[in-house]
């Protein structure tokens, strides 16, 4: 899916490595949400922050994607 934010990069399911969470992130400007369905509906959370706000460096070798 392209990402409703930018509306230049694919937002992917990925798995964060540490915690064992699902999120959605555009793989362009790091927009995230929770739930699929959510997505382009409800506001986007900064990938980042999310990331610092568990203690986290918000790198992508933290998460594994998940095919779809």
């Amino acid at each position: 899916m392209l990402c409703p934010r930018c509306v230049q990069g694919e937002v992917v399911k990925v798995r964060i490595i540490a915690n064992d969470t699902c999120l959605f992130v555009c793989q362009e400007c790091e927009a995230s949400w929770f739930l699929y369905e959510d997505i382009g509906v409800k506001a986007f959370v900064d990938y980042g922050t999310y990331m610092e706000g568990l203690g986290l460096k918000p790198l992508w070798s933290e998460l594994q994607i998940i095919p779809e």
